[in-house]
């Protein structure tokens, strides 16, 4: 957009128009920018408690990689260059348990809460896994035995492992393109997008759009075929709160947020009835983004208490058998990979592992460099396998450095 300036968003008495943000542009280019970081400010959000404390989680002894040449596909780019290329806002660097980088740019700061998208799904898991241990839930037990509502939908007979490793068969396209009727009803039921006029039947919320979800038209069985469903994210906070009998977002702080140490307000956002979107309406500070996933690389222990089971990160860092995951119908990104627990194996050589969100999310856990990396963007697509393929060499280089 020539001549625009992107300091000018949302500011004025009132808003020059082309300057407003508003539900049918806030995940466009370059609104996002302003909009990743107040996203209470346009959908209903609720606050996740945290303990407001000055002290940092970390230690910092910072480097420089200024100069850090990144070798990507016979070209070397500067990984500064890199940034602004990619829209990043924030990008952290923790080394032996040690913060060594950060960048940000935007509307970010170290303590700005920022969407994470499809991260929260990786969060959700996270806390899954203490719900699991602490209340004994077998994860093959059948989705419908905790929400009965399901009983005529795609979630006939599967199990919490089958909404867990995202292989429920169903007739769902998730589509960011916009133009698949079932994605629009579903960003709709969320409150994330205006409700279009010609689209008929649009759920009240989120939980009536679940309880809709429409039956694989092949009869394929559950477990057999990885197929990306955000809705079964949302779903699985679906069955934490009937688990737990409280709203997600209070049993996430309870269970996770409290005792991880997070200090900065965080939020996520909700439907029109309270429904939390756990699927990818978390906002969350680079810094208490980077403390949980340290923990992650740590198997759950912050060196005085075991917050998450280390069974529950071991199994997804290590589970071997991706026969679902290599089941799918474009395999792009990781092809000798897996996805665990809503969390992604890459199949490289140092078994890293990551969780990725829609327009530049990523962390990413090297466990044997005992690096992790969390970056935070304001990205013009939703999803771009080039740019994803270029920061993987990000993350290769860094890794290369130390």
């Amino acid at each position: 957009m020539a001549n625009f300036e992107t300091n000018k968003i949302m500011k004025g008495n009132p808003v020059p128009k082309n300057y407003q943000v508003e539900l049918s542009n806030w995940r466009k280019y370059p609104y996002n920018s302003w909009s990743f970081v107040n996203v209470r400010n346009l959908i209903p959000t609720a606050q996740i408690p945290v303990k407001p404390n000055s002290k940092p989680n970390f230690i910092s002894k910072f480097k420089s990689f200024d100069d850090l040449k990144i070798k990507h596909k016979e070209k070397n780019l500067f990984l500064k260059d890199i940034f602004k290329k990619c829209d990043t806002d924030a990008f952290l660097v923790m080394h032996k348990g040690k913060l060594i980088f950060e960048y940000f740019d935007n509307f970010t700061k170290k303590s700005t809460s920022h969407i994470i998208f499809s991260i929260s799904k990786s969060l959700t898991s996270l806390l899954f896994g203490i719900i699991q241990k602490k209340y004994k839930i077998n994860l093959n037990s059948q989705v419908c035995h905790y929400i009965p509502e399901l009983t005529n939908t795609a979630y006939k007979n599967a199990s919490i492992r089958n909404v867990l490793d995202m292989n429920v068969s169903s007739d769902f396209i998730e589509d960011y393109s916009g133009e698949a009727e079932i994605f629009k009803k579903y960003r709709a039921s969320t409150g994330w997008d205006v409700i279009e006029e010609d689209i008929d039947d649009v759920p009240q919320g989120l939980y009536e759009f679940l309880s809709s979800m429409p039956s694989s038209l092949n009869n394929l069985p559950h477990g057999t075929k990885y197929h990306y469903c955000s809705p079964h994210s949302d779903l699985l906070g679906w069955i934490i709160e009937r688990i737990c009998d409280e709203k997600y977002y209070n049993i996430l702080s309870e269970l996770l947020f409290l005792p991880a140490g997070l200090k900065d307000d965080a939020n996520v956002t909700l439907d029109k009835w309270g429904a939390s979107r756990s699927a990818g309406g978390i906002s969350i500070s680079p810094y208490d983004l980077l403390t949980l996933s340290e923990l992650v690389r740590c198997y759950g222990s912050n060196g005085k208490n075991q917050i998450i089971p280390e069974s529950w990160i071991d199994d997804f860092i290590n589970f071997k058998d991706n026969k679902c995951y290599l089941n799918q119908e474009k395999l792009e990104r990781f092809p000798n990979g897996n996805y665990r627990s809503k969390w992604y194996q890459t199949g490289f050589k140092d078994n890293e592992f990551c969780a990725i969100g829609i327009h530049g999310q990523n962390i990413w856990i090297n466990p044997k460099k005992e690096l992790t990396i969390i970056r935070m963007s304001s990205a013009s697509d939703p999803i771009n396998i080039k740019t994803e393929e270029l920061m993987f060499s990000v993350f290769k280089e860094i890794s290369n450095s130390l």
